[in-house]
């Protein structure tokens, strides 16, 4: 893959870049003003995956969040996330079955945005239904934008005839190990050449690029570049994408445009991170978790700037 600029073309991601952008909430709003979202992932053994996307998915300010998850996750999660809408799918072996691909097209009928892939899990029997659901259901509906994370990455790397299938609104948000997989190259490859290599797969792909890690870099289906000036092991614990997910999939369901708001979760995630470092006192004790009770300060404060 080749790039079409230089580092010098990258964009800083700043307050005065993401200001404008913030979705408009009018005092005479209702809940359908801002957007319906769809989580799709969850398992028994990643429960939580889905637990700090949905709740960071609301707290971004989505009106509607529906999570479909396998049955099973039901009890242990409906009680933490009361305002959710809930999509009960057949299950194998505690993660989404393959049957359940067909139960999904009449939910995304009126759905903004989804994100698919949190918790979702590597088993055969997962696999086959997110191969069906991007071969016989995503493709009817193909403006609808579609943020692709964790296992989900990690199944795409391994079929990649599968890309035909995906909407050129797709986000893909790995980390340099997912990264590797899907491009087949060392992860010190990737690391030393972060911002050309994620240009020249988003234009090759025509998709959105998140290279998650110390300054994480977006690329656009255009060859656009942004980094986000941050290096901080706040962020460096298991769920942490998790909750940059569910803060980007409540913002794309707001209607912001791809670029625009997978930047903007990117920013918001990273702040959120430090003002619980404040509280915590230390890296290693802020827990993803932590990070969703900042996210509202972090919007306020963009605002505010």
């Amino acid at each position: 893959m080749t790039s079409k600029t230089s580092h010098t073309d990258i964009i800083s991601i700043t307050p005065e870049i993401l200001r404008g952008h913030l979705p408009k909430r009018a005092d005479t709003s209702h809940k359908g003003s801002f957007g319906s979202a769809l989580f799709i992932g969850g398992s028994m053994r990643y429960t939580g995956a889905a637990l700090l996307a949905g709740k960071a998915c609301l707290r971004a300010g989505v009106g509607y969040l529906s999570m479909a998850i396998p049955s099973a996750l039901h009890p242990a999660l409906a009680g933490h996330i009361p305002e959710a809408i809930w999509q009960l799918l057949p299950e194998h072996d505690g993660a989404i079955a393959s049957i359940a691909a067909t139960t999904l097209a009449p939910v995304l009928a009126n759905k903004q945005a989804i994100l698919i892939g949190p918790g979702l899990s590597l088993s055969p029997n997962t696999q086959n239904f997110a191969i069906k659901f991007l071969e016989n259901i995503l493709p009817k509906f193909p403006n609808i934008p579609v943020i692709f994370d964790a296992d989900m990455l990690t199944i795409l790397s391994q079929t990649p005839d599968i890309y035909q299938h995906l909407p050129k609104t797709a986000i893909f948000t790995p980390h340099p190990g997912e990264m590797a997989r899907l491009t087949g190259l060392d992860i010190e490859e990737i690391q030393a050449n972060r911002a050309e290599l994620a240009q020249g797969f988003a234009t090759e792909k025509g998709l959105t690029l998140v290279l998650k890690g110390a300054n994480t870099i977006l690329a656009s289906p255009n060859g656009d570049l942004r980094k986000l000036d941050f290096a901080n092991s706040v962020l460096a614990h298991a769920g942490s994408g998790d909750v940059l997910a569910g803060i980007m999939l409540g913002l794309l369901a707001q209607g912001m445009p791809t670029f625009d708001a997978a930047s903007l979760a990117v920013y918001l995630h990273a702040k959120s991170g430090m003002l619980a470092l404040e509280k915590r006192k230390h890296v290693a004790s802020v827990l993803p978790s932590d990070l969703i009770a900042f996210i509202g300060h972090t919007i306020a404060d963009l605002e505010n700037a």
